[in-house]
């Protein structure tokens, strides 16, 4: 992504004055220790430690446009678009006159698939800069949007006619001709694309993901690689890393990709994306010492609980009460109620129903609506042979997390253990169309479907097309 350069040592200048001519104020020293920071960390390439220097130096000094441009660089430079967006925001408030400012907001606008507020950004740039390109790259986007590819891409032609091998411009074009069912046309322009423009990792990114669509593994990974290596902080490529490389294969790929992103400090949500991803695509028992090691290393009792419960899900129940044992302090209370749920999953694996079930059952008089105590309590319920009991739990599970294509699956099991056929095959068409693009309801679909030709035709191609949204939803 190219934003504006804003130089930021204006502002270290103008600091420096400040102080000088004031003294140094509670906020000038805060603001000075901050740039320092920043700079180390800048000179070190270290993204996430230079955007928590940023953070620190708009809150000592939140009138500096220059500041909370670079804030939104770095914002944009991590993936976090709705962070830079913000950061960008509070530059432009501040600086008005400045058209690189609202060009980047054009162009976040539209990386986060807000079309109307691009198109607003658009008519700004326009006051300001009536030639800039992103005025017409939002036209053709807003065409896309609409479903007039053919026009989308006549404005992307026109703009390659002037500015060859502009990333953007490209990307357009390769988007609106997928969209035309013109996918090796796509592919031809985005190699030919990277050949001329090796850095350019928008291009390099988006071809990953049409291989992707061809299951064409080995190629997206080795294309992921290369956009990671571009864009080193952008988690969603990373993941797309993990995934293709695994199953092209490459087992240690797929492992040292995941490892860079599993930290001791990092995010649950990367946490669980990762290691859902190693549940469907790296069998291997070195997966269980790996999450063994990662929950010695990782900070925070909610990680260290996150790697306890896959650890369970990966049959090593007793290395999940090991985690969770020391957090498990009864009676449950707000702070032990979800480790008390991972120790009632661990002795419900280890065959200890009783004991199991009585954890869940204190779990649950002290947090209802707690998903692990839910989902565990209901998959023992299953296997006890109490599948009335497992439909309740599961149906409450659902109002929970209703996102989750696990648990959807899970219902599905109930309603079909209470000899209720029509609504476990409603539960998961109504998971195919809320959850779309996910291959485990798809698989179980396809499984109730098994022998009637048509519909699994119907089913694949719906799945198809799911996939080609979730692909041209994205802008940019």
């Amino acid at each position: 992504m190219h934003m504006p350069s804003h130089p930021i040592l204006r502002a270290v200048a103008w600091l420096s004055g400040a102080i000088l001519v004031t003294g140094c104020s509670s906020s000038d020293s805060r603001a000075r220790d901050a740039l320092g920071d920043y700079q180390a960390a800048t000179a070190a390439n270290n993204l996430p430690a230079a955007r928590q220097a940023l953070l620190q130096l708009v809150r000592a000094k939140d009138d500096v446009s220059d500041y909370w441009a670079e804030l939104g660089k770095v914002q944009a430079a991590m993936g976090s678009y709705s962070d830079a967006y913000y950061a960008f925001t509070r530059a432009y408030e501040l600086n008005r006159s400045d058209p690189g400012l609202v060009r980047a907001l054009t162009e976040l606008a539209l990386r986060s698939g807000d079309l109307t507020q691009a198109q607003a950004r658009a008519a700004d740039l326009e006051i300001l800069s009536p030639n800039d390109p992103w005025i017409k790259l939002v036209r053709g986007w807003s065409a896309f949007a609409e479903l007039r590819y053919d026009d989308a891409l006549s404005i992307s032609d026109s703009m390659l006619a002037t500015m060859p091998f502009d990333p953007s411009a490209t990307a357009l074009k390769a988007r609106a001709l997928s969209a035309l069912q013109r996918d090796d046309e796509a592919i031809d322009l985005l190699n030919k694309q990277i050949q001329a423009q090796p850095t350019d990792a928008g291009s390099t990114a988006l071809l990953a993901k049409m291989y992707y669509r061809r299951s064409d593994w080995a190629k997206s990974a080795q294309l992921a690689q290369r956009a990671g290596s571009l864009t080193p902080a952008d988690t969603q490529n990373d993941l797309l890393l993990i995934e293709t490389a695994f199953r092209s294969g490459n087992a240690e790929l797929g492992r040292s990709a995941s490892l860079e992103l599993l930290g001791p400090n990092a995010d649950p949500t990367t946490i669980a994306s990762v290691i859902d991803l190693w549940a469907d695509y790296w069998p291997s028992p070195q997966r269980i010492a790996e999450i063994r090691r990662l929950a010695s290393t990782a900070a925070g009792p909610e990680r260290r609980l996150l790697y306890a419960g896959y650890l369970n899900r990966f049959g090593s129940p007793a290395d999940a009460m090991r985690v969770a044992a020391p957090m498990a302090t009864l009676p449950v209370k707000a702070d032990s109620a979800e480790a008390n749920a991972i120790a009632g999953d661990a002795l419900s694996r280890a065959g200890q129903a009783a004991a199991a079930k009585g954890r869940y059952d204190a779990v649950l008089a002290f947090d209802p609506g707690n998903a692990t105590a839910l989902r565990g309590r209901a998959e023992l319920e299953l296997r006890t042979g109490n599948p009335a009991a497992a439909l309740v739990d599961a149906q409450k599970l659902v109002t929970v997390l209703p996102n989750s294509a696990d648990d959807r699956l899970l219902l599905a099991r109930a309603f079909a253990a209470n000899k209720n056929s029509e609504w476990a095959e409603r539960t998961l068409w109504t998971a195919f169309h809320d959850i779309r693009a996910n291959s485990h309801v798809l698989a179980a679909l396809r499984s109730a479907k098994k022998g009637n030709a048509e519909a699994l035709a119907q089913i694949d191609a719906e799945f198809a097309r799911q996939r080609d949204n979730r692909l041209n939803r994205e802008f940019l």
